[in-house]
């Protein structure tokens, strides 16, 4: 377990790095600390994007913007009947990878930039809600959370099982694309069909990311508790909500540390 305490330069610098499920409030906390607060903010689901679009892509550049993401949503496309809008399985496995490595480089990036200039603070790196899909919290040898966790202050953003199930009800409304590790999803894929009795042109699209992102989300809650126990801090939803300025967030932040400090410090007594 990586150590986190007040003298980490992540903590000293104010460089944070907020991971989460979508719609826990990343983006909203970042971008309300740049204009409140004129704080820097990279946003990693933004740089894939500019990855992902820079060559045979680049008419969805055209409105895609950090508050505007959808382009990036309907590039991955969701797999099923192309007659209910979806696409070829196969097609679907290729946008995949090309998102995993594009989340990589971005990722990367945002340690790059800090390594080039390392004096830099008051800085908000705002993860895509898939970084658990590409990192093993187990390994501390894990090479994303290696650099992040070298260049800033992990914060994974929980909440309560309330809260999760907002998240459900707001996909079952409109379901979206979403990136997944491939054997889940070949998991997933294949139990669907089995459950529908479907075969690959008959199956609708949203039907089965509805599907899969209730079997998404329980699996990337533990793996984000499993992050933010090895590798950061966790900071509940609620004081999240409660977060109006820079110094709300870093008072959020401190009492966070404080409760893992004093965690870590019970069971080395135990």
């Amino acid at each position: 377990m990586k150590i986190i305490a007040y003298e980490t330069s992540g903590f000293q610098f104010k460089r944070f790095a907020l991971l989460g499920m979508s719609g826990l409030g990343k983006t909203f906390i970042s971008r309300k600390l740049v204009n409140r607060d004129r704080w820097s903010h990279y946003s990693v689901d933004y740089e894939i994007g500019k990855l992902l679009f820079k060559n045979q892509h680049k008419h969805l550049l055209d409105g895609f913007e950090i508050g505007n993401l959808t382009n990036l949503s309907n590039f991955l496309g969701k797999p099923g009947s192309q007659s209910m809008g979806g696409i070829l399985f196969s097609e679907y496995l290729k946008r995949q990878h090309l998102h995993r490595d594009a989340e990589i480089k971005a990722t990367l990036k945002a340690s790059s930039l800090v390594e080039h200039s390392p004096e830099l603070s008051h800085f908000m790196c705002d993860t895509s809600g898939s970084i658990c899909e590409l990192v093993n919290p187990l390994d501390e040898n894990d090479k994303i959370l290696s650099s992040l966790s070298k260049n800033f202050l992990i914060i994974c953003l929980d909440a309560p099982d309330t809260m999760y199930q907002v998240l459900i009800d707001r996909f079952l409304a409109k379901p979206k694309p979403m990136y997944y590790e491939e054997n889940f999803l070949h998991s997933l894929w294949q139990s669907f069909k089995n459950d529908t009795s479907n075969i690959n042109d008959q199956i609708n699209p949203d039907d089965f990311m509805i599907y899969g992102f209730k079997a998404l989300i329980k699996r990337r809650k533990a793996i984000f508790d499993s992050i933010s126990k090895n590798w950061g801090i966790s900071l509940n939803f609620e004081h999240l909500r409660e977060v109006k300025c820079a110094a709300d967030l870093i008072g959020a932040i401190e009492f966070a540390i404080r409760l893992k400090l004093r965690a870590n410090n019970a069971d080395k007594n135990s």
